[in-house]
């Protein structure tokens, strides 16, 4: 029974990320099927609650892009870029992190990545070194993100043990942001000159640094304050308890629920977003952001209602084989890199495992120090930033190597994990959490 429910959901995982899209999540939700036919295997329940909450983030970085925000940071991002051109290989990752930390999708990455590619060419440094840390980068900053889809699962695990959202912070962001700089300390000591095979174009001209129309600057500077102004709010009302409204039913004071506060919150700002810059809401679904983001919403409702199926129907297979080979707290890192492999899912691998960890006993401080790990959605070269990457270094140096593992995103994503989660263990170990 395990063997066969592992097939499905590999065999589902493997071409949903091959046919993207939709995909995803028809297959996940055939694969359930098959999981109540062939298997006799109840269903675990649909994630409801975390479709709720991504719904309510893509409204946001939908209102947000159609008031020019997420342009506006994507030309700043190029800006940045283009003014150290020969430092791009450590300038490109830290842009890219902070443009998807802010834009609460990986996804945002298509923008800039062609820009990396060209600048990168033009002064003669490899592409494949600044493009795999900054898709990597992505990945981190998406998981660090107070309104992505990963944070809204995260946050809900985490919370029923306690863990509040302003502590996850206090450990994923300077986590994830020392895993990227090892990693690119790393890959600097790789050689950055362009090799001999390599095709590089030469450009008679170049290219002008974009420019910001005044009024449209100012409507995007407009959105970005409110994003950032309700961001700060979901994380103020969740950690701090009299900023919470609260009713008394029956003589009892009940106060607003925690899952409730990042829906309500995002709604709310893509609201205020929308009537402050004059936003039509036809824009709002016209938008790429919030195309890529419905896409997203629907992928994990079946993939993770899929994984969460199988871990739910082999719980007892799986809790044995963990207590028995994997019985260390930190090696939940490495269950949690696997799971990312199989899933191609960063939001659904923290949807599947973390409740086997909590079934374990595991303490919750070591899953969070643990939570990096999820990124390890690119060991298997078919996630779509990768793929980007790939397309639009013409060089050919960002590659898929002959043995499939052996790819350009390999070394900069293990360090960055590996850098990642040993911070984060330091950090639940000194600050006594």
């Amino acid at each position: 029974m395990f063997l066969i429910g592992l097939s499905i959901l590999l065999l589902a995982s493997f071409l949903g990320s091959r046919l993207q899209g939709m995909s995803l999540s028809m297959l996940g939700g055939l694969g359930v099927w098959l999981f109540m036919f062939v298997l006799n295997a109840p269903p675990a329940d649909p994630p409801f609650q975390i479709m709720l909450c991504i719904a309510a983030v893509v409204a946001a970085v939908g209102t947000i892009e159609a008031a020019g925000g997420l342009s506006y940071l994507v030309q700043l991002a190029e800006l940045c870029i283009r003014k150290h051109p020969r430092s791009i290989i450590y300038i490109s990752p830290m842009v890219t992190y902070a443009i998807t930390f802010l834009g609460g999708t990986n996804h945002i990455a298509y923008s800039i990545l062609p820009v990396i590619a060209e600048v990168s060419k033009e002064v003669g440094i490899r592409p494949e070194r600044p493009l795999s840390l900054s898709v990597i980068a992505a990945l981190h900053g998406a998981l660090a993100s107070p309104i992505s889809a990963i944070m809204v699962i995260l946050s809900g695990l985490l919370r029923v043990s306690g863990i509040e959202m302003v502590t996850i912070f206090k450990v994923i962001i300077p986590s994830t942001v020392g895993g990227l700089l090892l990693a690119t300390f790393v890959t600097s000591l790789l050689s950055k000159t362009m090799p001999a095979t390599s095709t590089v174009t030469e450009k008679t001209t170049t290219a002008a640094a974009p420019t910001l129309l005044p009024f449209g600057a100012r409507v995007a500077k407009h959105s970005i304050v409110c994003f950032l102004l309700g961001s700060l709010a979901i994380v103020l009302i969740d950690a701090l308890q009299c900023l919470r409204p609260s009713w008394e039913i029956n003589g009892i004071k009940v106060l607003l629920p925690s899952d409730y506060i990042m829906p309500l919150v995002m709604l709310s700002t893509a609201a205020s977003i929308m009537l402050l810059c004059r936003i039509s809401p036809k824009s709002i679904t016209r938008g790429k952001a919030f195309t890529a983001g419905i896409q997203g919403m629907f992928s994990i409702l079946g993939i993770a209602w899929l994984s969460s199926t199988f871990v739910q129907s082999n719980q007892p297979v799986l809790l044995e084989f963990i207590s028995t080979y994997l019985s260390k707290p930190w090696q939940f890192s490495i269950i949690l890199i696997c799971m990312a492999a199989i899933m191609g899912s960063s939001a659904a691998t923290i949807k599947s495992v973390f409740p086997l960890g909590i079934a374990l006993g595991i303490p919750p401080k070591v899953l969070l120090a643990s939570a990096a790990a999820v990124n390890g959605v690119f060991i298997i070269p078919i996630y779509p930033t990768m793929l980007a990457a790939i397309h639009l270094d013409t060089t050919g140096t960002t590659r898929i190597g002959k043995f499939l593992f052996n790819h350009s995103f390999m070394l900069p994503g293990l360090v960055s994990i590996a850098g990642a989660v040993g911070i984060g263990f330091f950090l639940i170990c000194i600050g006594g959490l």
